[in-house]
């Protein structure tokens, strides 16, 4: 049986791939968006992502939580070699998808008009809508990315996802550089895309998996149960998310206006930058979770499971000081000064990640046990907080007021999570850990906005020289205060390649 070792270094590796494939995808895609920005007015830019955001919000009621429960199962049924189960999985959940995703897509064409001039009030969403609902329904056989998620084959499933991003771009750049179709090119583009990316994906698995293919076909009525019983409360949980996620720019499409649409949908995706490193953590981690839990390992779990929330926490503070530092600087260079007045709203999405980041962690957790309805709760009681909250603050508030809300909603899910972990898992959360990365945090953070004043540069190089010096605080402020211990550092230096005199200086300061 593989050791803690082995696991945590399998699992740094495969998180690794999949971040690294994120950054490029992240990177690709704020090309995109910045392309985007400048080719098409404020209102446009607006105006495509109201619509992709609304077409988005009816993705779950295609999945109803089988994707989930495909990564699940997949993950088991291959470690029992069952593959004929494995097949009629993915047979069941393709076809089922695939006939609700028409139903919804049939509706959004037929209601276009309705829906174009009753709630975004433009008949310039038409064309939008029919092309989208096209795209929505293509979006169904992306199911082939979740069987590369449920192998752990990390390398299969980060290149299809930054393909993903990298031919939206290259399609764009010819349908509205080229040919200037405007946002109808950038639907067209995200169509044009995801039909080769479907294509490939199924090659690929045919190529790498063939004995998935040799299987026979048996959906049996228990197998349907079997697949039904997790995704029936992971559905659940996702109307939640729908809430969370979504409900923010459609509020802010219903009462506010289309240009703060597009203020937002320039400060969200920049501020999500900060979500693909605990997005990429548990991709990994979540049929991980799920193989220590069958094999009963409880206490390796608990292991594991201190020791990632610790370091994630760790690592994903100074990014996010960075951001909340400096939105200005990042939004004039990916978007340009037309976009400034979105900068508090990254500054507040921004301090989400840190509480997103401890929230995924423990969900993905909560589901990989076979918990699923644990995350269901946490995230309705989310859910409801954020429509209320949303509909307090948007009206009077506009994108400031939907930043706050999300802020809140994820604080209270981490905090719920929490709970929850210590009655079911014994989870003992690392407090002290936490407590003093945060005010070590908030130290850093005042450190930022003083140097700024003393320091009168260039933009760039005083960004540059405060970053520099602010990280340096806050590292020291970490092994200063044992925030790590020494044997967090030795399993680091195993898992991660490491200078030796760098263990070796670190662990002096930590001390024993």
């Amino acid at each position: 049986m593989p050791d803690a070792k082995e696991y945590a270094s399998q699992l740094v590796k495969g998180s690794a791939i999949v971040f690294s494939s994120l950054i490029a995808s992240q990177l690709v895609a704020f090309l995109l968006r910045m392309f985007l920005a400048r080719e098409l007015t404020v209102e446009e830019y607006g105006l495509f992502y109201a619509v992709f955001t609304f077409i988005n919000f009816f993705g779950l009621f295609r999945d109803l939580g089988f994707g989930s429960a495909l990564v699940k199962y997949t993950s088991e049924f291959n470690a029992k070699r069952m593959f004929r189960e494995l097949k009629s999985s993915i047979a069941f959940t393709l076809g089922f998808e695939a006939l609700l995703s028409l139903f919804i897509a049939a509706m959004l064409v037929i209601f276009s008009n309705q829906i174009a001039l009753g709630f975004f009030r433009s008949g310039e969403a038409v064309p939008l809508i029919r092309i989208l609902a096209a795209w929505f329904f293509v979006l169904t056989f992306t199911l082939f990315l979740s069987v590369f998620q449920g192998f752990r084959d990390m390398p299969a499933y980060a290149l299809l996802q930054f393909l993903r991003n990298f031919l939206v771009l290259l399609f764009a750049l010819v349908a509205v550089g080229y040919f200037g179709f405007g946002a109808q090119g950038v639907a067209l583009a995200y169509l044009i895309e995801l039909s080769a990316i479907v294509i490939l994906a199924f090659l690929l698995l045919r190529r790498r998996y063939p004995l998935i293919f040799k299987a026979e076909v048996s959906i049996t009525k228990k197998l349907v149960k079997k697949l039904s019983l997790f995704a029936l409360p992971v559905f659940l949980g996702g109307i939640g998310g729908l809430v969370i996620y979504y409900t923010d720019t459609l509020m802010i499409t219903a009462f506010r206006s289309l240009p703060e649409v597009g203020l937002y949908q320039v400060a969200q995706p920049v501020s999500h930058f900060l979500w693909y490193f605990p997005t990429a953590l548990v991709t990994v981690l979540f049929p991980m979770v799920s193989e220590f839990w069958t094999r009963g390992e409880k206490r390796l779990l608990n292991m594991a499971l201190s020791f990632i929330v610790k370091f994630s926490f760790i690592l994903i503070m100074p990014a996010t000081l960075i951001f909340i530092a400096f939105p200005e600087i990042t939004i004039n260079l990916l978007f340009g000064p037309e976009y400034l007045a979105g900068s508090t709203a990254l500054q507040i999405l921004s301090a989400t990640a840190i509480a997103y980041t401890i929230f995924m962690i423990l969900s993905y957790t909560m589901q990989g046990i076979g918990r699923p309805m644990v995350s269901t709760k946490v995230v309705a009681a989310m859910a409801i907080f954020n429509f209320l909250g949303n509909l307090a603050l948007i009206p009077a508030y506009g994108i400031n007021g939907a930043a706050m809300t999300t802020l809140a909603s994820y604080v209270l899910g981490a905090v719920l999570l929490f709970y929850y972990s210590e009655r079911i898992l014994e989870f003992i959360a690392p407090v002290s850990s936490l407590a003093k990365t945060a005010l070590g945090g908030v130290i850093t953070l005042f450190l930022i906005f003083e140097l700024k004043s003393l320091i009168e540069l260039s933009p760039w190089v005083e960004a540059f020289v405060v970053i520099i010096l602010s990280l340096v605080f806050y590292a020291a402020w970490i092994l200063a205060t044992r925030a790590v211990t020494r044997e967090d550092l030795q399993l680091i230096a195993r898992i991660i390649p490491m200078p030796k005199w760098l263990v070796r200086a670190a662990g002096k300061v930590v001390g024993k």
